[in-house]
């Protein structure tokens, strides 16, 4: 059965198959002995050990489309990366180091400035001018006033998304 991995917790794999469900599922001593660690979005050859409570083996870890170390994710369609317009201020450096490994996987990038209630209108056209002009879309959204949420939920339909970002930026 095949499935993919939608979260991993000290050595156990959830993996969904369609139609099947979710199945607990740990890692076979091969994959160390071979180097494989398995990630979240691999895709995945299982066997089911027990149906009744959804538990199995992972056999294969298939063919990787793209990989990040960190994250510690594979197979991703679409990067959004979260800064904060302020509060804490952005650090441009490790903006620009997100959108360098994106770019060397060649996932797709989003970059979303959060808090945009708390922000410089002037600054945040600022943002939009510099990473628009790179070909980065460029989104603008307040958690806390739910503003810009709606447009980044239609964005993240049918696509497995990876979120990055520093701490403190609204990424939750």
């Amino acid at each position: 059965m095949q499935g993919k991995i939608i979260k991993g917790i000290s050595g156990f794999y959830y993996i969904h198959a369609a139609g099947s469900g979710i199945y607990e599922c740990k890692a076979k001593g091969v994959f160390r002995n071979q180097n494989i660690k398995p990630l979240v979005g691999d895709n995945v050859e299982i066997a089911v050990l027990d149906e009744e409570h959804k538990k199995g083996n992972i056999e294969k870890v298939l063919p990787r489309e793209n990989e990040l170390i960190r994250p510690a994710v594979a197979n991703i369609d679409l990067a959004l990366i979260i800064f904060a317009a302020a509060k804490p201020q952005p650090n441009f450096n490790l903006l620009d180091r997100f959108l360098v490994m994106m770019e060397y996987q060649n996932i797709d990038t989003i970059i979303c400035f959060n808090k945009m209630d708390i922000s410089d209108e002037d600054f945040m056209n600022e943002l939009d001018s510099i990473y628009s002009k790179a070909g980065y879309k460029v989104m603008f959204a307040s958690a806390t006033e739910e503003k810009g949420v709606e447009s980044i939920m239609e964005l993240l339909k049918n696509k497995s998304t990876v979120f990055a970002g520093p701490s403190g930026v609204g990424k939750s």
